[in-house]
């Protein structure tokens, strides 16, 4: 976390063709479901044009003189047997479409995550979380609701119009005609609404992505936002993203009220419409009062449903962007597992390019201030080497880098003779592993949090031995032991336990090298030892870069290197950079005055 400010990139969007590809793979193994769910709405708008037909042979029946109550009974029956059934067959056609809904959305959010899994991970870096997390959470869930919810009264009132329209028409040509003078209006409100809402949903779904990007970033940067003083600024950006959030909401709102207004206008020149031309083909006797009242009332039926869809548009046009976007996680390309020509050194058979290094390393965020400049770092099989500075001097970019989190900008960043950007993760992975300060513990067992790297190919004997090894007793003396249920619903670790837990993650990988960034930051004093020495034993055997977040850690590491303003500007043992009485010295000696008093 730094005190500038950068936006973050967004992921890219499917087009509508590939995002409806997207959607019907998923769609292929339900159609039998959605064939009867599209029959069964069918089946609903057949009975919702029944009771406006009755009501009208009931007027005209109750018109003739000594006309009785038996002279209604038959149509009064019709329309309440067509009310009861046609409640009965939406209330299934809901059941049907939900059971599409779920498990389809249930399986895009799962695609997406799974491919989202496997990016680039210095591309999610730069994308952030508030991206990703939006689109698998907020446009999954606006797709589920278009698709269990929307798509249902979309279809009734689609299949309500197209049965209704020959109904006016059956009743008298001149209804029908005048049942269509309300189209062309419908359609000019449609050609202008289309244009805007596209483009401006689009927006919305992008601003509130990147809102959503902000708080997370915030809260999760809270403390060194306090520390640093710059939570001042934060709370700034947060309320510009806030605003930025209400104003496109705003635009849509004001959008959706100027086309509602056109869909009305449209309804009332209709039904005067049909009112007037009714009264005039009565008077010259050319129909009944019954058809002109139920050619009246079966329009003025039309009025819920075309409305609903009017309104629901702006939730289809928002659940098509956020198809899109879902299925543009899918779109994004993988890191290419193609390897960079082997350098010269390692042809000759020379065994200096073995190890883990940055050669030459320049890297901005901003592509103007320089966070690591002209970077030379190498860490040999088996070593370990500190790494020590201020804040803000570049450390944690540096170690980012040498994981292989963030992509290289400028200089290289080889593990014994490749480039990383030339490793796919199923490959640098098992070789280079990172732990950092900010740790996240799953909703699961402790047992599969462990084994989270290695699932399904990790005993209880390898478990048990890793929690041994790095004085993870804790664990057993949980109430069920590794099985013991963590997570927001289940026991709470505390922050040392988190970090512990970690470590004995990464204990259990085996890497060839480890990447500690502070990683006992959270540690109080009473744990701080226990968890150093679950350190000690992550880092023995292997090539290591610890960022020491205690000075104590130093003296343990083969090497030491001192970092200010984004350079290494010391680089030795322990012994001889505090005999050079250089930056490290100075560290050491504050250091060790504050740990005496």
């Amino acid at each position: 976390m730094t005190g500038e400010h950068t936006t973050p990139a967004i992921l890219p969007t499917a087009d509508g063709r590939a995002a409806w590809c997207f959607l019907w793979e998923r769609l292929r193994t339900r159609r039998w479901t959605t064939v009867l769910a599209l029959l069964v709405a069918l089946g609903a708008s057949g009975c919702a044009v029944l009771p406006p037909l009755m009501v009208g042979r009931m007027v005209d029946r109750l018109s003739v003189p000594n006309a009785d109550i038996t002279a209604v009974s038959i149509p009064l029956g019709v329309m309440t047997l067509s009310i009861v059934l046609n409640a009965a067959l939406v209330w299934l056609s809901r059941i049907l479409f939900a059971q599409i809904a779920e498990p389809t959305v249930s399986e895009l959010r799962e695609d997406a995550v799974q491919h989202a899994l496997s990016l680039d991970a210095g591309m999610l870096e730069e994308v952030g979380p508030g991206e990703l997390v939006s689109r698998v959470s907020d446009d999954s869930r606006l797709i589920s609701t278009a698709v269990a919810d929307i798509l249902p009264t979309v279809l009734s009132a689609g299949t309500l119009l197209l049965i209704s329209l020959p109904g006016l028409f059956g009743l008298h040509w001149a209804l029908g005609l005048a049942g269509l003078v309300g189209i062309p209006m419908y359609v000019m409100a449609l050609r202008w609404y289309l244009p805007r809402s596209g483009p401006l949903y689009r927006e919305e779904r992008e601003i509130l992505g990147r809102r959503t990007s902000e708080f997370l970033d915030a809260a999760n940067g809270r403390e060194t936002l306090v520390v640093q003083g710059w939570s001042g600024d934060e709370i700034r950006r947060l309320e510009e993203a806030s605003d930025e959030s209400r104003l496109v909401e705003d635009r849509v709102w004001r959008m959706l009220t100027r086309f509602f207004a056109r869909n009305n206008r449209a309804e009332f020149v209709a039904t005067a419409t049909i009112l007037a031309v009714g009264f005039v083909i009565v008077d010259t006797g050319w129909t009944t009062v019954g058809a002109v009242t139920a050619a009246a009332l079966l329009y003025h039926r039309l009025f819920d449903p075309v409305a609903t869809v009017f309104q629901t548009f702006d939730t289809v046009q928002e659940a098509g962007i956020a198809l899109r976007r879902l299925a543009g996680v899918t779109q994004t390309p993988l890191r290419a597992a193609v390897r960079m020509d082997p350098p010269e050194v390692r042809a000759t058979g020379s065994t200096s390019a073995s190890g883990l290094s940055l050669q030459g390393v320049r890297h901005s965020f901003d592509g103007t201030r320089q966070v690591l400049t002209d970077v030379d770092l190498t860490v040999a099989p088996g070593e370990s080497v500190a790494l020590v500075g201020s804040t803000g001097a570049g450390k944690t970019t540096a170690a980012r880098l040498l994981a292989g989190v963030l992509p290289v900008q400028h200089g290289r960043a080889v593990l014994d003779g490749d480039d990383l950007g030339a490793l796919v993760p199923s490959e640098l992975r098992p070789t280079v592993c990172m732990a950092s300060q900010h740790t996240h513990v799953f909703a699961g067992t402790l047992f599969q949090n462990i084994t989270l790297g290695t699932p399904g190919k990790t005993s209880r004997t390898g478990v048990d031995e890793a929690i041994r090894e790095t004085g993870a007793q804790w664990i057993h003396d949980l109430p069920d032991g590794v099985d013991t249920y963590v997570g927001d619903d289940g026991h709470q670790l505390s922050a040392h336990q988190e970090q512990h837990l970690a470590l004995v993650r990464l204990h259990l990988l085996n890497p060839s090298y480890v990447i500690l960034d502070e990683a006992t930051a959270e540690a109080g004093s009473s744990n701080s030892r226990e968890l150093e020495d679950a350190c000690a034993v992550v880092i023995r055997g292997r090539g290591a870069l610890v960022i020491a977040h205690r000075l104590s850690q130093t003296r343990l590491a083969d090497r030491i290197m001192v970092m200010e303003d984004g350079r290494v500007v010391e680089d030795g043992p322990h012994e001889e950079l505090l005999s050079s009485g250089g930056t490290y010295a100075g560290l050491w000696e504050a250091w060790a005055g504050r740990e005496t008093h």
